[in-house]
């Protein structure tokens, strides 16, 4: 017999025996090949049922401002302890309407609840606060308007079925905006506009408070510059504030605002002499230390750069506010993104140190020197991060104390101390060691 007539005797066999077992064979359609998992699956089947309740010309968008990069929330609203499903969507036949839906359960089904309507070109903010404390939550929605950078913030409450429009057609405009809390622990808004029909351009700061279904302006001050960002969190042991960073040319001016017993009122300013908006990697506020309360940053200059290095190369200082009139510095770092590592400079070193950046060859060297008793300048100790095919091939290395290696970014930290004592201070390579952070890699 041949070996195809075989084969196919073989195959009738098998397939005939599979018959008298009563099994089935079932070929995998490309369908089930292709199921995703179910995590996406249940992704899927939510987005699904959120635009059920769309229409034809209606689709959902993802917010790019907001931190929450999604097209829908779950939000406890009616706090009722169930969660209802916020989603935010455009009409694609028209430029300018676009809004939210609020869909809520009842007997395991879902229903649309609410439909709001605004108008824009995108959605620049979204909150959900109980602004008066009064256990019903407002709802703020602020609206790109598509004229330059200004917005326009909608204000909704939920009144027992209905979503009512609490803004009652008079809008706020802004261009910056965030909520803080005021002393009656309520809720307030801050608002910054802007002027740029002059040419050292201006800001102003208002500050409105949701009281009795009525939203009231309780603060209103013009300052020059632009207000390019503003950020309200704990700026002091048991003190709040708003931190506005108000741009000018080739500087910034940083004003603290805080509620004092007399009403709102700018309580610290403080200028920092670089252009930070040219900063890709820096955040002008933060919570640098992880103490809880917010700082700003600030730049230590070189005395000279002989590099290719920019602010974002500086030592960055942070600063937080001292309860005063002043700033203190809590953190002063040199960062460098590209090479991986970041080095704090001990802050009782600050007062007496300098430094620069130097070039050679292919190596940028940060040297840290001082005033000896004589008034001269001696360099205390240099840092700098090595591409591990250059160290490997250089010779003079015997002055060089290596701190640390990133093998994902191919470098070796060295240090070169020149003067082990300035100013009553010890450096030595465990005291400089103990200084670097290293990103993926590990220190000596």
């Amino acid at each position: 017999m041949k070996l195809r007539q075989k084969i196919c005797l073989s195959l009738c066999i098998l397939l005939t025996m599979l018959l008298l077992c009563g099994c089935e064979l079932e070929l995998a359609s490309p369908e089930s090949l292709i199921q995703p998992p179910k995590s996406n699956q249940e992704k899927l089947q939510q987005k699904q049922l959120i635009t059920s309740f769309l229409g034809r010309e209606e689709s959902l968008i993802v917010p790019e401002a907001l931190n929450t990069a999604n097209a829908y929330q779950y939000l406890d609203l009616d706090m009722d302890g169930d969660e209802e499903i916020v989603a935010f969507y455009t009409n694609r036949e028209s430029n300018f309407m676009l809004g939210f839906l609020i869909l809520d359960q009842s007997e395991e089904q879902w229903y649309l609840r609410h439909k709001a309507i605004a108008y824009g070109t995108d959605i620049h903010y979204f909150s959900v606060r109980d602004l008066d404390e009064d256990g019903v939550v407002e709802i703020l929605l602020g609206v790109n308007t598509g004229y330059g950078s200004m917005k326009e913030l909608y204000l909704y409450q939920l009144h027992d079925q209905e979503l009512v429009d609490i803004s009652n057609g008079d809008n706020i405009t802004y261009d910056q905006i965030t909520l803080a809390h005021n002393e009656a622990n309520g809720n307030v808004i801050v608002t910054a506009r802007m002027d740029t029909s002059i040419l050292e351009g201006s800001s102003n700061i208002t500050v409105y408070d949701y009281t009795y279904g009525s939203v009231v302006p309780i603060y209103d001050e013009t300052f020059t510059g632009y207000c390019s960002e503003m950020r309200f969190d704990q700026v002091g042991v048991n003190a709040e504030g708003v931190y506005l960073a108000m741009r000018h040319n080739h500087f910034v001016n940083v004003l603290l605002l805080q509620e004092t017993q007399e009403g709102f009122a700018v309580v610290m300013e403080h200028p920092l002499p670089y252009d930070y908006d040219t900063m890709s990697e820096n955040r002008l506020f933060q919570d640098e230390n992880n103490d809880g309360i917010l700082e700003m940053i600030s730049l230590w200059a070189p005395e000279l750069n002989d590099s290719t290095k920019s602010y974002d190369d500086y030592i960055q200082v942070w600063l937080q506010w001292d309860g005063q009139e002043g700033l203190i510095a809590v953190d002063a770092v040199l960062e460098s993104y590209n090479d991986g590592y970041r080095f704090s400079v001990p802050l009782a070193w600050m007062d007496s140190l300098y430094y620069d950046f130097r070039s050679q060859d292919t190596i940028v060297w940060a040297d840290f020197y001082a005033e000896n008793d004589n008034m001269e300048f001696e360099t205390v100790f240099s840092i700098a991060a090595i591409d591990q095919l250059v160290w490997d091939n250089m010779e003079d290395t015997d002055a060089m104390v290596v701190l640390g290696n990133n093998p994902t970014k191919n470098k070796i930290y060295v240090a070169e101390i020149q003067k082990e004592e300035f100013n009553g201070f010890q450096v030595d390579a465990s005291r400089l060691i103990s200084c670097l952070q290293i990103e993926g890699g590990e220190r000596k």
